[in-house]
């Protein structure tokens, strides 16, 4: 065992190293065969409906349900046969085991999170302190656009799960980003269900590689925290079918994870977790899912909580077995034995179900560590993890500007920092997306490794937010917030400020932000705004530094995206880093130093004004009953989310979907149709060559948009239907890339035949750098007949009774 009690000392040897391990952690399931995965699942299958036989039903409904957890006054209940000493203090819940004349199932374990893996770093009676890595933010993530490298960050987080006796990760998160405001953006990877997918579906692979299981969620259309227990979220069938839950079906067609949690809302009308068709007829019968269904915790007024916890309200006796009938096959974190025991014996809840439901589960449990009595080590190699989320937090993160090359700084310049963010700085987001790390490295000792620092400055920062902190009273949110110095009122600053225009070559400020879970963000000053002190700040040092003909830099380690139109003129670069895990100070320092030639692009598009957010009249809901919180969430934009509505609607935005650049520049050439087979089953090849033009070694991320034809169906100006990212190319080095869209990737849903088609005509092909495709000259290719590509199960996703989408969506062409 190694208790990690100081920094993890790395360096750029352990960083390069980090990459070699992290492919060889353990091995990948990408070895086996189609066949011989389906073949062992139905092994899997077969010996969990030979184990039910020899179940009591008291025992069957114990599986169903987990044993509880520790959350404010809900004391948690011993789990049902957990090994001796092979407890995980500080995780979220259980599957309960069982052991009687016949079975011995283990208990499993389940752990957060979507950054990083969630426990309590001292055990009882050890005197060793435990940690695990905190990995970048999954919207950082999602902005390498690398599927490789978010499998390599897989693999590695895979195996700390592993080596800490967990047996279910429950992440990633993939909802889709369909307001900047989203409190848990930070999970999410993006506005886009392409990107959300693809990689959710690398972090699937690279996690469950390891043999412990990886769980998708929030499934499905759970895009705000406000009154999230309570709030329906009304969409139309075909906006949820193409945005939604698309991002979903690629993850389980892609990766096939163990399991999917069902989100906390209501969808037209009725909660998540009691839709079969959502469940059953979409998730299992269409798309395949082999996994198991859990709840999120609390899910579906099985307990009647109120948001906050504090009271019990509207508890629906047959929530559990409505649950179990719908398909959602574990309830967590339990204590709803009695309510479906009664279901049981008053008919409305069948053995049948019942019997599905725990085939389902056992099937997944039966690979976990647990069962198969794993010897875990509580030792991962941290170091290179540690290395590993360095390297994949400054390969993911954003230049969104850089007039006359103000990046990268030379290593012997002096820089001038300014913020009380470089000291306090946000390694992740709050909730079950934290993550007890060995230490975060703050953006003013990054910078200080790299550069020669202004100690004064540093200095001045550091007492002041010593001085100053608050406590963060919000619902989940942990830690200090602060109110930056005004510039106007605090004389020391404004010499600061001052002095080291004179004596500096550079300055970097630091904005912040932090959110997370239970609670959405404001449109306002201090959130998505700049408070009248950031923008002091900015307009201060960047007055005193051009005066003297020097650049200013600003880094966003953010939650979320926040206004920059407000302020970007003012500065020379803009440094998009949101959160980087615990090293997020030395990336930083990395793409500022030009160590590491930044290749992130925007996974979420910046717009101009959150006013011309299509959703910003409608997020985060509605007060119908007038309690003062949003009860409905109507989806008035329809399929017009992000990107697709800047560009069908020519809205002007700060920073395009796709918006990335780099210490070099590329060219796009040769982009072709090198194969068009599509049938239903079929596929469409692209390629193209990317050549880099400029003087130093870089990685494009390269994007098919698609335009298409309009004959049933309105479309998007362009949608993403591919992505791909180079190797690191040298100075006038070329790679082709090869991008394969299959027919239902480029398909569109036809509500009212209950099809996915492809329709007839020409379609535009954009292989291109961002959602901008203005000056891209498209390559083309013809159907001629209309494709219907799938059915899918009729009368599912309908509205609530007496709503139309004339009556909410007030977005449309």
């Amino acid at each position: 065992m190694i208790a990690y009690r100081q920094k993890l000392k790395l360096s750029v040897v352990a960083i390069a190293v980090s990459m070699g391990l992290a492919g060889t952690i353990v091995g990948c399931n990408d070895n086996n065969s189609t066949s011989q995965v389906q073949d062992e699942e139905a092994q899997f299958r077969a010996k969990a409906e030979a184990m039910v036989k020899d179940l009591s039903l008291s025992e069957k409904l114990d599986i169903l349900q987990g044993p509880g957890m520790d959350l404010n006054t809900y004391a948690g209940i011993p789990p049902i046969n957990l090994e001796e000493g092979k407890d995980v203090p500080g995780i979220a819940g259980y599957i309960n085991g069982v052991k009687n004349e016949v079975l011995d199932i283990p208990a499993a374990k389940l752990s957060d999170g979507p950054a990083g893996l969630r426990f309590s770093p001292t055990r009882e009676g050890q005197s060793g302190t435990f940690y695990a890595t905190a990995w970048p933010i999954g919207s950082l993530l999602a902005s390498s656009w690398d599927t490789d490298l978010v499998k390599k960050v897989g693999e590695a987080f895979g195996d700390e799960v592993k080596e800490y006796g967990v047996d279910f990760l429950l992440a990633p998160g993939m909802n889709i980003q369909r307001n900047p405001l989203l409190g848990r953006n930070f999970e999410y990877y993006s506005e886009d269900p392409v990107v959300s997918g693809k990689i959710a579906a690398a972090m699937v692979n690279g996690v469950e590689s390891n043999g412990v299981g990886a769980t998708i969620k929030h499934f499905v259309a759970n895009n705000a925290e406000t009154n999230r227990f309570f709030n329906d979220s009304i969409a139309e069938p075909r906006t949820l079918r193409e945005i939604y839950l698309r991002s979903f079906q690629i993850a389980v067609e892609d990766s096939q994870p163990w399991a999917v949690m069902s989100s906390y809302n209501l969808l037209n009308g009725t909660y998540v977790d009691q839709r079969k068709d959502v469940l059953t007829d979409i998730l299992r019968d269409e798309w395949k899912f082999k996994g198991l269904v859990m709840s999120d915790w609390f899910a579906g007024n099985v307990a009647g909580l109120t948001s906050d916890f504090t009271g019990d309200v509207g508890r629906d006796p047959e929530s559990a077995a409505k649950q179990i009938a719908a398909g959602n096959n574990l309830i967590e974190p339990g204590n709803v034995k009695e309510d479906l025991q009664a279901s049981y014996e008053n008919g409305t809840l069948t053995e049948e179900d019942i019997d599905k439901s725990v085939v389902a589960i056992l099937t997944q449990v039966q690979k976990s560590p647990s069962y198969n009595h794993y010897q875990y080590s509580e030792s991962p190699d941290l170091n290179a993890h540690i290395a590993l989320s360095r390297l994949a937090a400054s390969e993911s993160m954003v230049l969104l500007k850089n007039m006359e090359s103000a990046l990268p700084i030379a290593a012997d310049k002096k820089v001038a920092t300014f913020g009380t963010t470089q000291i306090n700085t946000f390694k992740g987001g709050t909730g079950s997306g934290d993550v007890n790390s060995a230490y975060v490295k703050d953006i003013a000792s990054g910078l200080a490794e790299q550069f020669d620092v202004n100690d004064g400055l540093v200095s001045f920062f550091s007492d002041y937010w010593d001085q100053n902190k608050v406590s963060n009273p919000a619902l989940f949110a942990s830690g200090y917030v602060i109110e930056e110095p005004s510039v106007a009122a605090v004389p020391a600053l404004q010499e600061l400020i001052a002095s080291s225009a004179e004596s500096d070559d550079a300055a970097i400020i630091t904005i912040g932000r932090q959110a997370g879970e239970g609670s959405d963000r404001s449109s306002g000053k201090g959130d998505y705004l700049l408070s009248d002190t950031e923008q002091e700040m900015i307009t201060a040092v960047a007055a005193a530094f051009h005066a003297k003909g020097k650049k200013v830099t600003v880094v966003l380690n953010v939650n979320g995206v926040i206004d920059t139109a407000a302020w970007s003129d003012s500065v020379d670069a803009i440094l998009l880093a949101y959160m980087g895990g615990q090293e997020t100070g030395s990336a930083v320092a990395d793409v500022l130093s030009g160590a590491v030639n930044p290749s992130g692009k925007l996974a979420q598009t910046m717009p101009a004004s959150y006013s011309d957010v299509p959703s910003s009249t409608t997020f985060p809901g509605t007060d119908v009953d007038g309690d003062g919180l949003p009860d409905k969430s109507y989806y008035n934009e329809g399929i017009y989310v992000g990107y697709r509505y800047y560009t069908s609607f020519n809205k002007p935005v700060s920073y395009a979907f796709g918006h990335g650049l780099s210490y070099t520049t590329f060219a796009y050439g040769n982009s072709a149709v090198t194969s068009n087979t599509l049938t239903a089953g079929g596929n469409l090849t692209i390629t193209t060559t990317i050549t880099n033009t400029g003087s130093v070694a870089g990685k494009e991320a390269a994007q098919v948009y698609v335009n298409a034809p309009e004959n049933k169906l309105k479309k998007p100006t362009v949608e993403l239907k591919a992505f791909d990212k180079t190797a690191l190319l040298a100075a006038g080095e070329s790679e082709v890339l090869t991008f394969n869209i299959s027919a239902q990737t480029l398909s569109s849903f036809d509500p009212a035949n209950n099809e996915w088609i492809i329709e007839p005509g020409t379609y535009n092909v954009y292989v291109a750098p961002s959602s901008d495709v203005s000056d891209i000259q498209p390559i083309t290719f013809s159907i001629s007949n209309e494709i219907v590509v799938s059915k899918t199960t009729p009368n599912t996703l309908a509205l609530p009774d007496g709503v139309t989408a004339g009556s909410f969506v007030t977005v449309s062409e």
